[in-house]
């Protein structure tokens, strides 16, 4: 009820042109124990909250009507308290998700997960050899799969998501296929940044990627998270003629290990100030939210889950229909 609330608000706020973010990543650790070829965050170095600073945040972003975090990394497992600071959201009404290699879980870590997530994305870049080689070691398959079981029989929702790039473009529908009955649902995005090098996946490729992804929605609606709209855009994004959709800083941000506040992760000029030091409506309010936003446009958009999938569920998928479900929802 208390979840339903918080996107009907955010909703509102949006069509009534003063929209409050709804989605946000929290990066808790910039720690990871894999080098994947195209992430950078184990090259960092940034210090991250203690305990009760990250308390402190989780409950300033749940006061301020934010309605889904995002744990992500890093890789998020690597700390201890991750669990104490997801079920402290979800404990107030947040839909928590947890964005997780997949390497680190144990069967009584599983368990402690299922409890404080709504939601576990595992990411799984293609079948083993393609997957080995882009996270830089070998067994992350297989570990991922051994998670992937471990979490289901704990009770967890368990889905995969990917990056499309030219290395698994042509088994990405293939592995979604085989997936089938081994996770409740799949998802993508496809490799940043925008526009992709000239050459960097067959245009032939993805449409018959597209094609394929349109079938198995069609046959399985909720096992391919993404929507309709969002499929049939990979051809514009690898054609680099996609058409700049972002609301970042108004319906998300992003929030770096040490408490920085961003209007997008991969616009490292949108800084906004910092969650732990102001209060995010000082944040809000402030000169530099404008001006990350001014930084933001500069940008000539991306197709992130994040981002711009947030962004076509206001603009696209939220219908009156939608709202009179959500306060049904909120009713019961």
């Amino acid at each position: 009820m208390r979840y339903a609330l918080r996107i009907l608000a955010s909703y509102l706020s949006y069509k009534l042109m003063a929209p409050k973010p709804s989605f946000v990543v929290y990066c808790c650790t910039a720690k990871c124990n894999l080098r994947c070829v195209f992430c950078d965050w184990w090259k960092r170095s940034t210090p991250e909250l203690d305990t009760d600073e990250a308390l402190r945040l989780i409950d300033a972003l749940c006061d301020f009507g934010v309605s889904t975090i995002d744990f992500s990394g890093g890789e998020p497992l690597l700390r201890r308290d991750l669990e104490l600071l997801a079920a402290r959201a979800r404990d107030r009404g947040v839909f928590t998700v947890l964005s997780t290699n997949g390497t680190l879980v144990t069967p009584d870590r599983a368990r402690s997960l299922s409890k404080a997530f709504n939601m576990v994305n595992v990411s799984l870049d293609g079948f083993e050899e393609t997957h080995d080689s882009t996270r830089g070691f070998k067994g992350t398959f297989r570990r991922a799969l051994r998670t992937i079981n471990l979490l289901r029989n704990a009770g967890a929702r368990v889905g995969v998501d990917l990056t499309v790039y030219g290395g698994n473009v042509r088994e990405v529908a293939k592995l979604f296929r085989w997936l089938m009955g081994r996770v409740d649902f799949v998802s993508f995005q496809p490799v940043l940044p925008y526009p992709p090098r000239r050459g960097e996946v067959s245009l032939e490729d993805v449409e018959a990627l597209v094609d394929e992804l349109l079938r198995l929605k069609r046959l399985k609606p909720s096992y391919v998270a993404p929507t309709t709209w969002y499929i049939k855009a990979l051809k514009s994004y690898f054609a680099s003629s996609l058409p700049r959709i972002c609301d970042a800083g108004n319906l998300y941000f992003m929030v770096d290990p040490d408490g920085s506040v961003y209007a997008c992760n991969s616009v490292r000029g949108s800084f906004m100030g910092n969650a732990v030091k102001q209060g995010l409506k000082d944040i809000w309010n402030s000169r530099l939210r404008l001006e990350a936003a001014r930084e933001t446009s500069r940008c000539r958009g991306c197709l992130s889950q994040c981002t711009t999938a947030v962004s076509i569920a206001y603009r696209l998928m939220f219908s009156l229909e939608d709202v009179v479900g959500l306060l049904g929802l909120a009713a019961k």
